[in-house]
This record gives C-alpha cells, structure tokens and sequence, in this order.
C-alpha cells in the first residue's frame, strides 16, 4: 500500500507542461543578411510566411546587410537562444570564414535547424568557346596549363570557389579573373573575354536563353530538370558536386525541443505550392534534411572551403 505521506513530495513537484513555457507566444525575429531584392532575401521572406502560419506568430524579416553576410549573422551569435531570433543564410555562411576574420565561429556560434532550398552550380561558357562538354574544356586545361581563365566576384566569392573546386576536382591549372559581380564574369564568359565562369541557373538564366552562355555540365548528383539535356559532371567523367544552399540558423545552445519543432515546420512548408512557386523562380529547390544532417553538412562545407581557400592562396583579411 502506498502511504499518503509519499504522495505529497510528488504533488508539490511542477508538471513537466508547467516547466516548459509555451513558444513562440510572440513575433520571431528573422534576420536576412543581405539586401532586399536579392535570392537571400526572397526566399527568406517566402519561407517566413509559410512558417509564420505554421508556428501562429508572426516571422518579422530584418534585413542586416553588409560584410558578405557576416554583420547580420554576427547579429544573431550574439542573441540569446530562445528561439525568437532567427538567421537566414546562404552557404556564404561558411565561404565567408576562408575568407574573412569574423567576430563569430560559423559552426561552434550558431545551431543548425533546417536546409531551405539548394541550387546546384552550373559550368558555362561562351557560345562560340571551342569546349562543347566538360570533358574537352578540362582536355585544353591540361595542354594549356594556366591559360584558361574563369571568373568570379572576387577571392572567396562561391562562384569562384566552385571554379578552384573544379581545378582540384581535375588536377588542372586555371587563372582566376576577379570582377566587381558575377554578372560580369557572366557577360565577359558570353563575350569571350574568358573562358568559362561556374555559376547558377537562377544566375545566368538570361544568358543562357539567349544562346549566349552554353552549359556545359551541372555540378550536381542528379541532373536537373530545368536542364534536362545537361549531363552533371560526374556523367562527364568528372566528381565534381556544388552549390549554393541556404539554410535556418538559430544562436548556439537553442533548446533541443525548440530546434525540432523548427526543423519540422521548416521541412512540411518548402513542399507548399507557394514556397514552390518562389523556388522556381529563383533556380532553387527543396532540400529537406533532419537538423542533425544539416549540421554535419555545415561542419563539412566550412572544412571543404577552408581547404580551396589554401588552395587558392586565398588570403584572410
């Protein structure tokens, strides 16, 4: 028989729905480190809608630009981990640490919740280049070490990294040509001025509807729908997988139960027709990963990118 008197510590104890504070109980703050207007922050803003409406409160963008992305995300290190503030990132998050002396660590400051969308890397050249697939433009790599040149938006830009990614993937030599945007790497590759620039669809869309740019492989597992004809480069004999992705991060120490629910919300709003629509539009797709594997695959880019970095002579200012 149980005595009385050893039921009245049990009672005194707080329930466990008591010890764990309903949430979000008021607008979620997500800051988007880009300007407006950019696929940063289009997505940010399609996905803060969706997730708004799943999670009851409002997702307030704020748009902290600057610095490659690292004033905004700074931002959001240093917030406290109660889930009311939020990051939206490009994988800049982790080009941006090979590159710069950043007031945060981009694994050990932040935690992982959720990818939102990815977009493979294109390689591309000019209509009238000589390589007509990747495995003749990598052939005129070899016979002319150093010859060929590529563009990029600077050391450290992602499409310039994916370059120097595609030159290890090879074991060929290139000149990298630094430019004030991509989209100037982009119309002097059309132009001829170089010969090819690693970039995106959403990107060179224009250009390569217009016959200008030719897309020679997609640096991607699977080919992509929206480039049906294109062989990813693996098909073209060379094991060469990128892109950009973008993600949801919180500050370091959110509580478990909070990351989880996120990273649930997250992943059953990207198959909405409108997060959809948006996606499309901006060359993108859906990525849904478990918290857990964006985290690792968070901790993998920042040590990928780390590695072209050196590889590149990439300086840290």
């Amino acid at each position: 028989m149980i005595r009385r008197r050893h039921l009245l510590p049990l009672a005194a104890l707080p329930s466990l729905a008591a010890a764990q504070p309903a949430w979000p109980t008021r607008p979620i703050r997500l800051v988007v480190p880009f300007p407006p207007g950019g696929s940063n922050d289009v997505l940010g803003r399609a996905l803060a809608d969706r997730l708004g409406a799943a999670l009851g409160q409002p997702l307030v963008v704020e748009n902290r630009a600057g610095a490659g992305g690292s004033i905004g995300a700074d931002v959001v290190a240093k917030s406290a981990p109660d889930g009311y503030t939020l990051l939206f990132i490009s994988s800049s998050l982790t080009t941006n640490v090979a590159t710069q002396r950043l007031p945060y660590d981009p694994v050990a400051d932040f935690t992982p919740v959720a990818q939102a969308a990815v977009a493979p890397m294109i390689v591309t050249v000019g209509r009238d280049h000589p390589a007509h697939d990747l495995a003749t433009l990598i052939r005129l790599a070899r016979e002319q070490p150093g010859r060929l040149r590529y563009g990029g938006a600077g050391p450290g830009d992602t499409s310039a990294f994916a370059a120097v990614l595609m030159t290890m993937a090879a074991n060929v030599e290139m000149e990298g040509v630094a430019y004030r945007g991509i989209v100037d790497a982009q119309n002097d590759t059309a132009a001829g001025r170089i010969d090819v620039t690693v970039t995106t669809l959403a990107s060179a869309r224009a250009l390569i509807e217009g016959g200008q740019l030719r897309v020679l492989a997609v640096a991607a597992a699977q080919r992509d729908l929206r480039l049906a004809e294109v062989p990813t480069a693996r098909e073209a004999g060379l094991d060469y997988v990128t892109g950009v992705w973008w993600g949801v991060f919180a500050p370091s120490r959110l509580p478990e139960a909070l990351r989880t629910r996120l990273n649930g919300a997250i992943n059953a709003a990207m198959p909405e027709a409108a997060y959809q629509r948006v996606l499309e539009a901006s060359g993108a797709a859906m990525a849904a990963m478990t918290a857990d594997a964006f985290a690792a695959h968070v901790r993998a880019e920042a040590e990928r990118w780390a590695t072209v970095a050196r590889r590149a002579g990439v300086a840290i200012n």
